[in-house]
């Protein structure tokens, strides 16, 4: 596997997640990265290149890493090298040194971005540019399934392209009524970046009119970025809550308090974050986008209109004032989660387009 590890963002969740159960199907994995630290892993089976690390979520990787890995692959007769794509500049490299490579297959995380915003023209130019380097690959595996039709209109052939959703671990993130408390207050919940594309703003803005109207509400942050600054003066009674970023292993203790989450995100479709929530049993709010609007049943949760802070506080509102509402909609969110999104399912998924990659490679 060619990925980072270790940030607190979905990619590096959904890396751990592969790497951690191609080992328990008896898989020999190795993992070239720029991160210092992989869990799970022998360290001789960890290949370390230098890069330069913009952000939390991407770099600029050494230009000898492509080489350094091609060799590293023929010492270890590697049979298929996974890159995760959107982490580093080595993916964009890698295809070009194919010659030297074994089988690729590239999974893709960005969601195509739409609209004329910054962050949504940002977005949009990274999509083309990862769009393009895929073209290289032998398989490419989308995590969203909206992106498909975007993916076939540009000229790759359906034996190339397989939608593998995002799995949880359903061990671990689950419903525990011992830990939930009614004491009167209903509790929001929000995981990822404190970013405009996950709508961080457009949350704050709504909690903060909605707290107003009903004093007995609290939200709970959980996520760094570059939106923190906004958290400051938002409400000052202590309603408000943010825990930076935290393990992800001890997500689920701070899911299992809450009442409902909410994430209204500008881009992308039914998030790792919200499954995770699922998972745990509480009814979503989250942005009416992509396959988003396929994926969750009117009886798992509430879609509201994009940017808009009204369509989120009557959300909130709805929830808030429905205790056996919430209960029913959790219930069947922890269904779907169990039914549909494990992780046990989806490596097996992933094990067959490793197959296929080799198959066509011979």
């Amino acid at each position: 596997m060619v990925s980072k590890f270790g940030a607190p963002d979905g990619l590096c969740i959904r890396a751990n997640a592969v790497l951690t159960g191609l080992i328990k199907r008896n898989h020999e994995v190795h993992a070239f990265t720029q991160s210092k630290i992989v869990h799970g892993l022998p360290i001789e089976r960890v290949h370390r290149y230098r890069a330069i690390q913009l952000n939390p979520h991407f770099s600029i990787d050494s230009v000898t890493a492509p080489r350094t890995i091609a060799k590293l692959c023929q010492e270890n007769k590697i049979e298929v090298l996974h890159i995760q794509m959107n982490s580093g500049s080595t993916e964009f490299l890698l295809p070009y040194f194919k010659k030297s490579l074994p089988p690729l297959v590239v999974t893709y995380h960005l969601a195509y971005a739409a609209g004329g915003s910054i962050y949504t023209t940002l977005f949009g130019i990274a999509w083309k540019a990862s769009l393009f380097a895929s073209r290289k690959y032998n398989q490419v595996i989308l995590v969203d399934p909206s992106q498909e039709p975007y993916f076939l209109e540009s000229g790759f052939s359906e034996d190339s392209v397989s939608v593998i959703r995002n799995g949880v671990d359903i061990d671990l993130f689950k419903p525990d009524s011992t830990k939930m408390i009614d004491d009167g207050i209903v509790d929001f919940v929000y995981v990822g970046r404190l970013s405009y594309d996950k709508g961080v703003h457009l949350l704050l803005a709504a909690f903060q009119e909605y707290h107003a109207e009903n004093p007995k509400t609290r939200l709970t942050l959980i996520g760094d970025g570059m939106l923190k600054h906004q958290i400051n003066g938002c409400v000052d009674d202590g309603s408000l809550s943010w825990l930076g970023a935290i393990e992800h292993d001890d997500i689920p203790a701070v899911l299992q308090r809450m009442d409902a989450f909410v994430i209204p995100q500008n881009i992308g479709g039914l998030g790792l974050s919200v499954l995770e929530a699922m998972g745990c049993g509480l009814p979503v709010i989250t942005t009416a986008i992509g396959e988003t609007i396929k994926l969750l049943g009117k009886d798992e949760g509430i879609l509201v209109e994009p940017d808009n802070v009204e369509a989120i506080v009557e959300a909130m509102r709805i929830l808030a004032g429905d205790k056996k509402l919430r209960q029913r909609m959790g219930m069947r969110c922890r269904k779907k989660v169990e039914e549909k999104y494990s992780w046990q399912s989806q490596i097996g998924q992933i094990e067959e387009v490793y197959r296929k990659a080799i198959e066509r490679a011979r």
